[in-house]
């Protein structure tokens, strides 16, 4: 394994996957608003931390709330992508053709012992790199206008975690407010 060719790598922005992240969501979302579907809360699910590999997007209306705004547990279902309604699949297909070349290059530049499931600096610099990219389109997008006249709850989550790009995201894509909601439920 050439070690410094694969840090200079890692290290390289990219810029095609946050395009093609930002074009999905632009048109997506365009989508949904032609369909006349409202939503309060729209988030990229981009698989789990050692297989970043698939784009899947979810959105949640205030009517799928599961309680009402004076429960207790309002602002985790509010917040808690993982219990949100809409899955979108399929609408990202540059973005996941894009992250399977970035993956297939990975592979061929990095090796570790068989049977060696933990991830080592490479494998996290890597996961790091494509999260940044997504959570880097997903603002992309909300800059050009994608939910232009809205405020959504935006959140780049992998499920049933407390990876870091959850609370970064957030704070990186919603108000203070917003955040500091987030960060009060889930922290």
């Amino acid at each position: 394994m050439d070690v410094l060719a694969l840090r200079n790598w890692l290290a390289q922005p990219r810029t095609a996957l946050i395009a093609a992240v930002a074009e999905g969501v632009l048109a997506h979302v365009a989508a949904l608003h032609l369909s006349g579907t409202e939503f309060y809360g729209y988030a990229l699910l981009p698989g789990e931390v050692y297989d970043i590999h698939n784009l899947v997007a979810v959105t949640n209306g205030d009517a799928d709330i599961r309680v009402s705004p004076d429960d207790d547990q309002y602002r985790y279902y509010r917040y808690s992508v993982d219990e949100w309604a809409h899955l979108h699949h399929d609408r990202f297909a540059e973005a996941n053709k894009l992250l399977a070349d970035s993956n297939e290059r990975f592979r061929s530049m990095h090796s570790k012992s068989a049977g060696d499931f933990v991830m080592d600096e490479f494998e996290l610099a890597h996961s790091d790199a494509l999260l940044e990219a997504v959570v880097s389109g997903l603002s992309m997008a909300k800059h050009a206008g994608a939910f232009a006249g809205t405020e959504p709850f935006l959140a780049v989550w992998i499920s049933d975690s407390g990876h870091s790009v959850m609370v970064d995201s957030v704070q990186r894509l919603n108000s203070e407010i917003v955040a500091g909601e987030f960060v009060a439920e889930f922290g």
